[in-house]
């Protein structure tokens, strides 16, 4: 490899992304998503939350539509980042109160790590058909 270990491309162990970190273009958009990541996916916690259960490696957070505004925040930016891990198009928000992200009458479960890290996300909708 003659010193030159950084030319080709390689796995971010902690975002997963691949990129090579001897192409300055690729080096950026590598940190531009790691930052995206880690932004959203940290929680320091919040004075009321609605913690519906808890275990030694975190807790289960319960997000309703009616929650203040910080809460839908954060459920829409994990949202947002596993939408766009599965590789679905952003959404862009409607005029509202709801955006298309966190429709009403959805519940959004968040487990957190005691590291403040969302490590898991469902999204729970009534059916009626």
């Amino acid at each position: 490899d003659a010193g030159q270990r950084q030319l080709g491309p390689r796995q971010c162990g902690s975002c997963g992304m691949l990129f090579a970190p001897g192409v300055p273009e690729d080096r950026l958009q590598h940190l531009r998503h790691h930052r995206r990541l880690r932004q959203a996916l940290r929680h320091p916690g919040w004075k009321q939350e609605r913690v519906v259960a808890e275990f030694w490696d975190g807790k289960i957070l319960l997000i309703l539509p009616e929650d203040p505004k910080y809460a839908l925040r954060k459920a829409e930016e994990v949202l947002s980042v596993v939408d766009s891990e599965l590789g679905f198009p952003e959404q862009s928000r409607l005029s509202g109160q709801h955006s298309r992200i966190f429709p009403a009458h959805s519940r959004v479960y968040l487990f957190v790590s005691p590291g403040q890290c969302v490590l898991g996300c469902l999204v729970a909708q009534p059916i009626s058909q």
